[in-house]
């Protein structure tokens, strides 16, 4: 077993979170959180104004096993191109096994030789790649190839102090037992229905119980709003802004091109305009050259901005000029742009602007806020009730009652709870 203080480590583009989010779970549940290099386990951490020089150290010295997902954005990114000069530096020496390649749509890095191996993920689940994962982890310890994969039990009650006490009992398995992954011989329950387990919902199918609301915003966005979507953590509010992206061509009674930002890897003011220039593909330019040529631009296009994890604006990097900047490009009726933020608390506490003496109206003024509220128990019900409807398994009404209070409403906490119940059903 590595000695390094991560055992996975993840580089990877804004635009593929949502996969190498379930991934890093996956693992997580069988190592720890604190065994996984993903930012989002690392928050704390990485607040710090050296983060440049710390992280890359981190790939290079302290992980075992660096996974870099590659996508035709990979080497456009700041922070992944700092983390591939790391990595890059790996592959051409001696250690290089200590690298996995991942690609989607074959994209390629620079350095990499058109001879170079990849694990093509355009086909593939998080779940797989989490196995793939596992075994590669196995080959480089010189264990065998299901070393780990034999005793997986993703989102289940297993961990690595668990496989330590129970090693003689694995070892006494014979090996045409395998238990990952679970229940070969019940195809239709081969895929546990409660997807995903973090982050926001992409596809369509899966999205639930919030057509209301999303007709709501329609109807503001449709007047000329500006709207700030609030809701605790994990209440839906990524899932809102991509349901937004995906159905704004059609439901938009003004040509506007939806935008999505997340704003989780932005740390300062200049890579948000940055990001957002590269978006609209005009170049880089903030302030008043950035309202000009909006303007003048207006008649053939205008946008409708997303934006995720707007918490990052109250922290060091931003000051408040960032969000005069946008009041000023999006307070008219005929804006070249309107923004839909997502935050977790009311923008008068998360920006605290109106303590300020101020010469222009706060920030908040100019969005409509509109609160996500939790699942009532019906809902969560209904919900279960969808997810279960062509599966073998179902649970009981005792079980449902206990997964529903103890979601208190929080979509994403029930989602998980009745993944775990689910796998936990199948290993039974």
């Amino acid at each position: 077993m590595s000695t390094k203080r991560f055992r996975v480590a993840f580089s990877f583009a804004g635009e593929k979170r949502d996969f190498v989010e379930q991934v890093a779970a996956l693992l997580a549940d069988y190592f720890g959180e604190a065994q996984i290099l993903y930012d989002k386990y690392c928050e704390a951490e990485f607040a710090r104004y050296d983060l440049g020089l710390y992280l890359p150290r981190l790939y290079s010295e302290q992980s075992a096993l660096i996974v870099p997902v590659l996508c035709p954005d990979y080497d456009q990114k700041r922070w992944t191109g700092w983390e591939w000069v790391q990595i890059y530096g790996l592959l051409t020496k001696a250690d290089g096994e200590r690298v996995m390649p991942c690609r989607f749509d074959y994209a390629t890095a620079d350095g990499l030789s058109p001879a170079s191996g990849f694990i093509e993920l355009d086909q593939k689940t998080p779940e797989q790649l989490a196995t793939l994962i596992l075994e590669r982890l196995a080959s480089n310890e010189q264990q065998r190839k299901d070393y780990y994969t034999r005793r997986a039990n993703f989102l289940g009650e297993l961990n690595l102090e668990a496989v330590s006490e129970n090693e003689a009992t694995d070892r006494a398995k014979p090996d045409s037992q395998p238990s990952f992954p679970a229940l070969a011989d019940n195809p239709e329950d081969a895929t546990n229905p409660f997807f995903p387990l973090h982050g926001g919902i992409e596809q369509p199918e899966q999205f639930f119980d919030r057509e209301r609301l999303l007709n709501t915003l329609f109807e503001l966005l449709n007047t000329n709003h500006n709207v700030a979507l609030i809701g605790e953590h994990n209440s839906g509010k990524s899932s809102l802004l991509r349901a937004l992206m995906r159905q704004a061509p059609e439901r938009l009674t003004v040509d506007r091109t939806p935008i999505f930002l997340d704003l989780t890897n932005v740390f300062t003011e200049a890579e948000f305009f940055e990001d957002l220039c590269t978006a609209i593909k005009i170049e880089t330019l903030n302030g008043r050259a950035l309202v000009r040529k909006l303007n003048r631009e207006k008649a053939n296009h205008s946008y409708l901005l997303l934006l995720d994890e707007v918490e990052r604006f109250a922290q060091a990097g931003f000051t408040r000029n960032i969000r005069e900047q946008l009041r000023g490009i999006a307070d008219t009726q005929d804006a070249p742009l309107k923004i839909v933020i997502a935050a977790r608390v009311s923008l008068d506490m998360l920006f605290p602007d109106r303590n300020q003496e101020l010469t222009v109206s706060p920030f908040e003024n100019i969005c409509q806020e509109q609160p996500i509220a939790p699942w009532a128990p019906d809902t969560a019900r209904a919900y279960i009730a969808v997810r279960l409807a062509n599966s073998t398994i179902q649970f009981s009404e005792r079980e449902i009652d206990q997964l529903i209070n103890d979601a208190n409403g929080n979509p994403q906490a029930l989602t998980q709870a009745c993944h775990t119940l689910y796998n936990q059903y199948r290993q039974t």
